[in-house]
């Protein structure tokens, strides 16, 4: 069925090329027999006819390597008229597109292979040329992109071939999962994101294509997990994160996008020297530490070891921490140490222990 409607189209062109013969002045083109009045086939040539000024004129096609149609439509006086089909090299269409004001813009729709329609929107011609000294399309106004469901899944704005605009991504059900704007190809102002539920994740503001203002993100059940403050692109003033159930976690201050401080409210705790490595690990309840407690010495370093995968039975290189060492560990109450505290020197033999009232040592033993 394809091949037919492939065969018609090009029956069409040359019966309407042949018309054009009779009644302009042609100049042969590339791949047309001598004393012909239809295109030979060669590909990546455009065929045929133009007038006595050598300007294209009527219908105009191009073949893939195979004999196929490439592209099809009119030209009048050099300038695109009317409609235009491009086709894949196995003839499936692959793009419409509709000439509009001589051809200085045009109205694309382009397809996937089963059919289905990919993108549409405006492209308009440029005063610049490609390597092919043909001028440039430009993206222009509002672009459209679908899945392969026929479901709208990214709305863009252009100007000049530059994002510009509303910029909106949707869900499978059509519901908008981001949206946020483009000033002169660069993110401006508040962009929102959202979860599939219609849950608002994050909530951040641009300038210049960089953070800058107030940035909210968002657990999953909606509850703040981290709010603070931009600046040019760098984290200023005052910044605090929460865990799920809203409970504050830590509060941070920043100048500069430099740590100035950091207090740690509720929650644990897991502090690491430089290059990873653990250096202490306890629990905060307001402000106050609570609970188990452990701290290491500078010591271990970070290895490549081979592993045996057990699922895929494949050989993985992975990094590893040896040769860490427990220097204390221990227990505090409302922020004080509370019962036996241990020692641990370098091999992890015990040193010493420490039995502690209310934050006061009142014993000490040594093995």
């Amino acid at each position: 069925m394809m091949r037919k409607t492939i065969e018609k189209a090009l029956c069409l062109a040359f019966l309407a090329m042949a018309c054009t013969f009779s009644t302009a002045e042609v100049f042969a083109q590339p791949g047309t027999p001598n004393g012909g009045f239809y295109p030979a086939g060669i590909a990546g040539v455009d065929y045929n006819v133009t007038n006595a000024k050598n300007k294209k004129q009527g219908t105009w096609i191009r073949v893939w390597p195979n004999g196929n149609l490439y592209y099809l439509g009119q030209f009048e006086n050099d300038n695109p008229k009317g409609g235009f089909t491009f086709f894949y090299e196995t003839g499936e269409i692959m793009s419409e597109v509709t000439q509009i004001e001589n051809g200085r813009k045009a109205f694309t729709k382009m397809y996937r292979p089963d059919g289905t329609l990919q993108a549409e929107g405006m492209y308009m011609k440029s005063a610049q040329l490609d390597e092919n000294r043909e001028p440039l399309r430009l993206k222009q106004g509002e672009w459209k992109y679908y899945d392969g469901r026929g479901n709208l899944r990214l709305l863009e704005s252009y100007d000049h071939d530059q994002l510009n605009g509303l910029t909106i991504s949707y869900g499978d059900q059509g519901q908008e999962l981001e949206r946020g704007t483009y000033a002169d190809g660069q993110r401006t102002g508040t962009w929102k994101t959202w979860d599939e539920l219609g849950t608002l994740l994050s909530e951040i503001n641009y300038r210049d294509g960089v953070f800058h203002g107030f940035c909210t993100i968002n657990y999953a059940n909606g509850r703040p997990q981290t709010i603070g403050r931009y600046e040019q692109g760098k984290e200023q003033d005052y910044w605090k994160s929460f865990m799920e159930d809203g409970t504050l976690k830590t509060t941070r201050q920043f100048e500069n996008g430099e740590l100035i401080k950091e207090i740690h409210e509720n929650g644990t705790v897991f502090l690491t020297f430089a290059d990873g490595r653990p250096r202490s690990e306890f629990t905060v309840i307001n402000q106050k530490k609570s609970g188990p407690f452990r701290e290491w010495h500078d010591t271990g370093e970070w290895v490549i070891e081979d592993q045996l995968d057990p699922e895929s039975g494949e050989t993985l290189r992975k990094r590893v921490l040896v040769g860490e060492a427990l220097r204390r560990e221990g227990e505090y109450v409302d922020g004080k140490l509370e019962g036996a505290v241990y020692y641990y020197d370098l091999n992890g033999r015990l040193q010493k222990s420490e039995r502690y009232e209310n934050g006061n040592r009142v014993s000490s033993e040594e093995p």
